[in-house]
């Protein structure tokens, strides 16, 4: 295969990946994180740096976001949202994330997975299914290496789709090189 023939299949993998989630249940994503106090991302690996795609955009719009497990993190609190992303659903150390909220009480759980029947995606309050294979299953026939159609999947339903839905909803327009919450320190 060529580089442009890769490159089409990707996309197309892509597409097939995001095109058929369900559009009430990223608008319910937007209520939730927009009604938090404030918003907690938890991932492991390359879906941790597809998250922060998303927690960063959200920042620039104004919102208080925080990754779990920087430095700067404070405790989570009732009124605060936690997003989870995680393919299969059951890495231990996020399964442990979710039940502490639990158990702290009036925290919201979102899930991004790409199984629907996984651990966190029983224990969410909003689950984002994406139509790809759980990396490494007996389904996963990308030509991408293990869990990249899933990471992609995450950045452009996260990222690149729902942050423009929250711009467009909150009217929120950013000229290039005008956004005071973007990093100025460089």
């Amino acid at each position: 295969m060529t580089i442009k023939e890769i490159t089409a299949a990707i996309m197309n993998e892509i597409d097939e990946a995001t095109q058929h989630v369900d559009e009430d249940i990223l608008i319910k994503v937007f209520s939730t994180i927009h009604n938090a106090n404030r918003i907690f991302f938890h991932a492991n690996g390359r879906s941790l740096l597809t998250i922060k795609y998303f927690a960063q955009r959200l920042m620039h719009q104004g919102y208080r976001v925080f990754i779990v497990g920087d430095i700067a993190t404070p405790a989570i609190k009732p009124g605060d949202v936690l997003v989870e992303v995680s393919a299969c659903g059951e890495e231990e150390n996020l399964v442990t994330a979710a039940k502490k909220i639990k158990e702290i009480g009036d925290i919201k759980l979102i899930v991004v997975t790409a199984d629907a029947a996984s651990t966190l995606a029983g224990m969410a309050d909003v689950v984002v299914k994406l139509n790809t294979p759980v990396p490494g299953s007996a389904e996963d026939h990308s030509i991408q290496p293990i869990g990249t159609q899933f990471e992609q999947a995450v950045l452009y339903i996260m990222d690149v789709g729902m942050s423009h839905y929250f711009m467009a909803r909150l009217g929120i327009t950013l000229t290039p090189g005008e956004n005071p919450l973007h990093a100025n320190l460089q």
